[in-house]
């Protein structure tokens, strides 16, 4: 049975008044530039900008997301980061597939919080909270480390020239399966051409070779994506990954099911590889532990590969789906590089989450 009008404004003012008890509650402008989107929320967001330009040539957007917002807003008010606290309520705008394009999130954001697993452990009561407002007694928990997937990466036998570009394909288990494919069986470049070692001068090159030969800049890769690819299987011929290594991530990646379970297989695959993983484990099971005590109705499964698809997160994250649909209705986790990618001089402890309210209200019909 769909939830009735009144009970609807009954649901919203109780959720307001939960994210009022927990933090200030702010409203970024609507009409926000779309330089900050495009350059740090990730491709999924960035395709899906609602776009605008100003009379003075100026590109905006239609507010996509109440984080970068905020973040960069208390970055310009509180440059002695000072904890602060702020809640969110109201509509975002973003293209989708399905359902219109404005629809409303509720969430918080912790900046500078002086202890980051409570901020966290608030993130995720007030996520399963919400989600039991609108009905949603028993929704899972898919929980991911970045730490522990970081860590993994800076012990294992790597060539610095591979360690980004594991880490940006991080989260992403297409490109990351393409990447080890690569690195385990690498391309011979014997009939390759031979190009400058710079990336510029390389896509010059090859601007140069694709003019001679009478092909289009703009249709098929570009030039720069050509560059790029020649330098990477370049880089790969002169610094091998060691098999062992694909292995070693390919079993890490593939790490998934109930939670407590999996500390144990990171644990058998840290000792047989040689590496030390104990500060994120035990901060993992900490974590663990804690919500079995606080949410014993909650099924948690940990997925070593999950991770949002943004360089800046750094702690735990989670999604919280629905057990009756499998849609998301929550995510969030520690994103401590943030607000350096904003301009701040150091890491700055930050955690957030936002809950697709529009998903919890049209729980009510099903």
């Amino acid at each position: 049975m769909a939830f009735s009008a009144t009970e609807l404004q009954q649901k919203r003012d109780a959720l307001e008044a939960n994210i009022r008890q927990r933090a200030e509650l702010t409203a970024p402008d609507i009409l926000q530039k779309s330089d900050l989107f495009f350059d740090l929320a990730g491709e999924d967001i960035g395709r899906r900008l609602l776009l605008t330009t100003g009379a003075d040539g100026t590109n905006y957007c239609l507010r996509p997301d109440f984080t970068l917002p905020i973040a960069a807003a208390y970055i310009e008010k509180h440059p002695d980061f000072e904890p602060k606290s702020f809640g969110y309520l109201g509509p975002v705008f973003r293209q989708r597939e399905n359902g219109p394009a404005e629809f409303d999130q509720a969430g918080l954001e912790f900046l500078a919080a002086d202890d980051g697993d409570q901020a966290f452990e608030e993130c995720l009561a007030f996520a399963i909270e919400t989600a039991a407002l609108y009905g949603e007694e028993k929704p899972r928990l898919h929980l991911g480390a970045v730490d522990l997937f970081e860590a993994l990466l800076d012990q294992i036998e790597l060539p610095d020239v591979w360690r980004p570009r594991v880490r940006d394909r991080f989260g992403h288990d297409a490109a990351m399966g393409r990447l080890l494919d690569r690195l385990f069986a690498p391309e011979d470049q014997h009939d390759q051409p031979e190009l400058p070692k710079d990336i510029d001068a390389a896509k010059a090159k090859i601007l140069e070779m694709m003019d001679e030969a009478g092909l289009s800049q703009y249709t098929g890769r570009t030039a720069e994506e050509i560059a790029e690819r020649y330098l990477e299987k370049r880089q790969l011929a002169e610094a091998p990954v060691p098999a062992t290594t694909v292995r070693t991530l390919r079993e890490f990646l593939s790490i998934t099911g109930r939670a407590h379970e999996q500390v144990f297989h990171i644990t058998a695959l840290a000792q047989k590889v040689g590496i030390n993983l104990d500060q994120q484990l035990e901060r993992l099971s900490a974590r663990l532990t804690k919500l079995k005590a606080d949410a014993p109705h909650i099924e948690v499964e940990f997925d070593a590969g999950f991770s949002p698809r943004l360089d800046y997160y750094t702690g735990h994250v989670f999604e919280l789906t629905s057990n009756l649909t499998g849609d998301v209705l929550a995510s969030g986790g520690q994103y401590d590089r943030l607000l350096q990618r904003l301009g701040a001089q150091k890491p700055v402890t930050a955690i957030g989450c936002a809950v697709w309210v529009d998903r919890l209200e049209q729980g009510g019909a099903r």
